[in-house]
């Protein structure tokens, strides 16, 4: 988290220090904005015993592409990444009580942005699908369809560097009566978790470099 923290600071700082603003009459179309964040929350709750298998909190990074639509709206297509790990009390034998997991959100949507010179607020609402990848045996990685909302400032909004600061929740929605991670490994058919209906949520906290083209 102090890392974050860090590169919180770091990113305002050069969107002041190092960025000139763009020439009054050029549009820059394109917004290019590698981050790094901190992602807490999201669990599994298991159909048949009511068990809540949860995902640690961990850093996660990605990259986010923002196509000028208006004057106050863009197109905007995401990419997330985090490693993290997964509670599962080894359901199955043979299985440890927590196992690797990479989550990976890829979306598309749009962003709103508001007035302002120096920090210009925006909301942005994305949907997509969710990709959990279990890091343990053969475990099978699992798709679903998810939505994302997020809001925050973005510095130096005319320069071609500047800075997006940013809190976004995602959410992920299960499939009624899912098995998830299965394996043959472990006997004919057997999964680490089931559930019914819900969803999956997760918080981060984000902040990344713009750089506009």
């Amino acid at each position: 988290m102090r890392q974050l923290l860090s590169f919180f600071l770091l990113t305002a700082a050069a969107c002041g220090l190092l960025s000139p603003p763009a020439a009054a009459q050029e549009r820059l179309d394109y917004e290019l904005t590698p981050y790094a964040a901190y992602r807490i929350d999201g669990d599994f709750e298991d159909d048949e015993t009511g068990e809540e298998y949860d995902l640690d909190d961990s850093e996660a990074f990605g990259i986010i592409l923002n196509i000028y639509a208006k004057p106050q709206g863009q197109w905007e297509i995401l990419y997330a990444r985090q490693s993290t790990k997964v509670d599962t009390d080894g359901t199955i034998a043979g299985t440890p009580p927590s196992i690797d997991l990479d989550v990976e959100y890829l979306q598309i949507g749009g962003t709103y942005l508001f007035d302002g010179d120096r920090a210009q607020p925006f909301i942005a609402l994305t949907l997509g699908v969710t990709h959990f990848d279990p890091q343990f045996a053969d475990l099978d990685s699992e798709n679903y369809f998810s939505a994302s909302f997020g809001a925050g400032i973005k510095l130096n909004p005319e320069g071609r560097i500047g800075a997006r600061l940013e809190g976004r929740v995602y959410s992920t929605f299960l499939e009624s009566n899912s098995d998830i991670f299965c394996s043959s490994d472990f006997g004919a058919g057997q999964c680490l978790i089931q559930t019914s209906g819900t969803a999956l949520r997760q918080w981060e906290a984000r902040a990344g470099l713009v750089f506009r083209f």
